[in-house]
């Protein structure tokens, strides 16, 4: 195709290529916060630039068409990109296509080339003068798709091509070596000229992107690798590029998260500030700032924090962060939204962090408000999106989205935190109500009997896993209500009904003898081991332990001193370093009058160091931590007068 035919046609192409590029930027100029209308009139851009391309690339390829063809697939590239939630193999593709027909039309050969090979037979010979800026324009977009697959090596290859500098100077990194950075700041895009084609982004724009970009990218893949010095350095070169507040934001709270795993608190609090300062609804920032007073030991920072970030996640209206410039289609903020980063950040629920907040504040000992908070979080739980159902296999536990914290329980511990929190507000009514909720939940998944084999299966035991997993959900919905039952017993001795409580310790005590825990390949049953179920087989002791002193206090309440003193010397046979279980049974003894059997017990516990029962065995769980804060020995002083009056009147004897 040659004389005045294609003159003809590339006038009205170039044309129709300015008019859409001027309407675009009429767009951004009239409504640069009308993000609905921009993105309409984005995607009705697209269509018509994907319209006119498709259209140049019907007829065979021309060299004095190529700038126009190449600049108009460098517009439309923009739109795909900007609109575009695919892999990016169709945008390739029509970068492939668009390099094919140039050396078509400059009769080269490289039909069978890969796209990096093809980009190097394109620059490697003298590229026309005419044919620099659309090139270098296209190239810009390479960069862009292959950044985003995270072909770091393949998108520095192309920049070495197209940089004509012969040394790269000083590392833009602070003495920390990156060729990638070092290449983008030499790569040199041609300026442009009035006669030029209109663009929607010019080139030299998307080089400061590209480059804030990499610095970023970069910075966070030595942050997971585990050097946070040299992702620190490549963060601190991307806060000095071409960035949004929402990316500054971002940064600033990975800079933090540095600062943090070299050890220095301090400056990653002033780091997640700065993130909060520059965009105060970047809620990862907000949690980082949260878990990092935690670990300084800033209760009242800490909970604040959480505050504000479940306000902000519960809001109905959400704040968008606002880019660098409402005329680029490619900018920092987008493509810093990439899944590795979403997934180190996390996905939030106004659940979750209610969660953490109401566990905070029991941990604490802010009870009130830990009430509160566990109430709230009961309701969403009922009637919220993320609704879970108590019990069960279906009952999936929690994850907490954001690094740094462990893994949140399942929907019934939440229950019964709830209850403890209650019960230390001396609400024992609710309470109950709140374990009989757990109660009602579980009872139909607990088993009459459920021995728990501990043996590893053979290479024959196909089925073993999945009975494995029936078995252990089967003794955890037994714990937890075994559990409610204990919290049931504590709240009705506190209203003073006695009768009432030693009748829910009772279940409690009855639904743990449900469960016993075996070893067939040793051949001893009832043997408790470590390894698998451990976690339970102790929590199943401490619920024991708590629920045999409480109904052993009651029974000496009631005058059943031999009862009681049954429940003690099994509570022993628990946690013998128990120091309150310890007490009662000395002063059980002395009501009995077995007042030699008390005195020698009680010179073998004055030896002993143990003082609290955290000490004597693994912490409880904090639903447990109520009863454990309740279980104070009553009759320390006058047990101590009279053992020690006894003790000094036989050594008067002796």
């Amino acid at each position: 195709m040659a004389g005045p035919g294609l003159g003809g046609c590339c006038q009205r192409w170039r044309e129709r290529n300015d008019a859409l590029t001027s309407r675009w930027r009429e767009v951004t100029r009239r409504a640069p916060g009308h993000e609905p209308s921009a993105e309409q009139a984005a995607r009705e851009c697209r269509s018509a630039f994907a319209g006119l391309l498709r259209e140049i690339q019907g007829l065979p390829a021309v060299r004095p068409a190529l700038p126009l063809e190449l600049t108009v697939l460098y517009n439309s590239l923009l739109f795909d990109i900007h609109l575009s939630s695919d892999s990016g193999k169709k945008l390739l593709a029509k970068i492939d296509r668009g390099l094919s027909r140039v050396l078509e039309a400059c009769a080269v050969s490289g039909q069978e080339l890969s796209l990096e090979d093809r980009w190097q037979r394109v620059l490697h010979g003298r590229t026309p003068e005419e044919l620099q800026a659309p090139l270098h324009q296209l190239a810009a977009l390479q960069g862009v798709l292959w950044l985003a697959t995270n072909q770091l090596e393949t998108a520095a290859g192309l920049f070495r091509l197209l940089s004509s500098a012969e040394s790269l100077g000083p590392s833009p990194c602070g003495g920390c070596e990156n060729e990638l950075l070092s290449l983008l700041l030499a790569w040199n895009p041609p300026d442009r000229r009035e006669m030029d084609l209109l663009v929607v982004q010019n080139a030299r724009d998307v080089k400061d992107v590209l480059w804030t970009w990499a610095a970023f990218l970069q910075g966070f893949q030595e942050l997971e690798a585990g050097d946070p010095p040299s992702a620190l350095a490549l963060l601190q070169a991307a806060a000095t590029g071409l960035c949004s507040k929402r990316v500054l934001a971002q940064i600033f709270t990975l800079m933090g998260c540095c600062n943090l795993k070299m050890g220095k608190p301090q400056t990653a609090a002033q780091h997640l500030k700065r993130a909060l300062q520059a965009d105060a609804a970047f809620l990862p920032a907000l949690f980082q700032a949260a878990l990092l007073y935690r670990q300084l030991g800033l209760v009242g920072a800490e909970l604040e924090a959480l505050a504000l970030l479940f306000q902000a996640l519960d809001g109905t209206t959400q704040v968008t962060a606002e880019s660098a410039n409402p005329h680029f289609l490619i900018h920092t903020e987008r493509l810093t939204c990439t899944p590795q980063l979403a997934a180190f950040y996390g996905q939030k629920s106004p659940s979750e962090v209610k969660y953490l907040l109401s566990r905070r504040c029991l941990q604490a000992g802010r009870a009130r408000e830990a009430a509160e908070h566990y109430l709230d979080l009961l309701a969403l739980l009922r009637e919220g999106p993320r609704h879970h159902q108590l019990g069960g296999i279906i009952a999936a536990s929690f994850q907490v989205p954001l690094r740094g914290d462990p893994v949140l329980p399942r929907i019934p511990e939440v229950f019964l935190e709830a209850a403890s929190a209650l019960e230390e507000l001396a609400r024992h009514q609710d309470a109950i109500a709140v374990c009989g909720e757990v109660v009602t939940r579980t009872s139909e998944l607990v088993p009459e009997r459920l021995c728990l084999d501990m043996e590893a299966p053979g290479s024959s035991s196909t089925e073993w896993p999945r009975s494995r997993a029936l078995q252990e959900e089967s003794l955890r919905c037994g714990l937890w209500r075994a559990a409610a039952y204990l919290l049931q017993g504590w709240a009705w001795a506190r209203l003073g009904e006695a009768k009432e409580a030693v009748d829910h310790l009772s279940r409690c005590l009855n639904d743990l003898l449900r469960v016993q825990f075996m070893n067939t390949g040793n051949n001893s049953p009832n043997q408790e081991v470590g390894q698998t179920g451990a976690s339970e087989a102790k929590v199943l002791s401490q619920i024991r332990q708590l629920a045999l002193i409480r109904r052993g206090a009651l029974l000496l309440e009631m005058q059943w001193d031999k009862k009681a003193l049954m429940d003690f010397q099994h509570t022993l046979h628990i946690c013998p370093d128990s120091p309150t279980a310890n007490l009662y049974l000395l002063h059980t003894l002395w009501k009995l009058d077995r007042r030699p059997e008390a005195a020698a017990r009680w010179q073998k516990f004055c030896s002993n160091t143990v003082q609290t029962e955290e000490e004597a065995g693994r912490p409880f769980p904090l639903y447990l931590l109520s009863c454990v804060k309740q279980m104070k020995f009553p009759y320390m002083e006058v047990l101590v007068r009279n053992l020690e009056s006894y003790l000094g009147g036989e050594r008067q004897g002796v």
